[in-house]
């Protein structure tokens, strides 16, 4: 199991070489000067040459992209061009906001999605099944933004008004119940999408295991279908659904940025837009970089969760 993991984790180096590559090249290929960005409009040209020495921009590409990796392993990002502040300390102000409410997402993704896959695949061609299959079609065809801009006239400006409409609540100095007031209404909209795709493949998923001679076999024994979904057929079937749980995470991460803006929640995607609209280099490749390194690590773990789910993996 150890071999396994350690050729996992090795597996992610060429992965990372990448994202700093492409992360670095953000400087390079960007349109105009970032020293020019920096001294202004009105800038002379030896004030903008001397920027351009300070910020080290005036050595070679590949010095450049060398110290950027070395201060990058030494949690310096830079500074922004904006405001002037640490890289580091605006992300990591800004990332817990995001990181919580797609936790959240991720959450209720998984606590719907499950029992819906479970119930269709058992009831398969019922009403039941039926149901679900078109409640799963109705989610996917409703994006993010058009069901917050709807969650906010239900449960804040309607007749309900039991959730506040946007902003968020610190959960450490609010407490927990508060923070949820405010989070859970963006959860909901950035969830709703994993929830009908995971849904669906769960129940493909279950719905071939369930064909397979071992759970015939369980059944003739007289195990209840429950009883064979949970103790036979689950771990078979969380392989796939483990797989599409870790590219959702990234889709819930992107949706964040749209969400977040409806809600003026002020998280992580909301620094990735200001970063663009101010031409704030430093800060762009500090949101990618992270977001690119949580995306990464996001599927390591989901690789790593194979060798559980399927024994025979960890030879391969």
């Amino acid at each position: 199991m150890l071999r396994f993991f350690g050729t996992r984790v090795v597996s992610v180096a060429p992965l990372l070489f990448l994202l700093t590559v492409v992360v670095f090249a953000l400087v390079q290929i960007a349109p105009g000067d970032p020293a020019a960005i920096i001294a202004g409009p009105d800038a002379s040209a030896e004030a903008v040459d001397r920027i351009r020495q300070d910020l080290g921009l005036d050595r070679p590409v590949l010095v450049q992209y060398i110290d950027y990796v070395a201060n990058a392993l030494q949690g310096d990002l830079g500074t922004s061009y904006s405001t002037g502040e640490s890289v580091l300390d605006r992300v990591l102000t800004r990332l817990p906001r995001t990181a919580s409410i797609a936790a959240l997402a991720i959450l209720i993704s998984v606590l719907l999605s499950i029992p819906m896959a479970v119930f269709a695949a058992l009831k398969r061609n019922s009403w039941i099944d039926r149901m679900i299959t078109s409640t799963s079609v109705v989610m996917l065809a409703l994006p993010p933004f058009v069901l917050a801009a709807l969650l906010i006239a239900w449960f804040s400006l309607g007749g309900l008004q039991i959730l506040p409409p946007g902003g968020y609540a610190e959960m450490s100095e609010e407490g927990f119940a508060e923070w949820l007031r405010y989070a859970i209404l963006p959860a909901i909209a950035i969830s709703t999408i994993s929830i009908a795709e995971l849904a669906r493949l769960g129940r493909g998923s279950l719905v071939d295991i369930l064909e397979e001679d071992y759970i015939r076999t369980a059944r003739a024994k007289g195990l209840s279908s429950w009883l064979v979904v949970g103790k036979h057929a689950a771990k078979n079937a969380a392989i796939p659904y483990v797989t599409i749980l870790g590219l959702q995470v990234g889709r819930i991460v992107g949706a964040a940025v749209i969400v977040e803006a409806v809600f003026n929640v002020q998280g992580f995607g909301q620094l990735g837009v200001e970063a663009v609209l101010t031409r704030d280099l430093p800060t762009m490749q500090g949101v990618v970089l992270i977001s690119g390194v949580f995306v990464i690590v996001t599927n390591l773990l989901v690789d790593i969760s194979y060798g559980y789910f399927n024994p025979r993996t960890r030879t391969s």
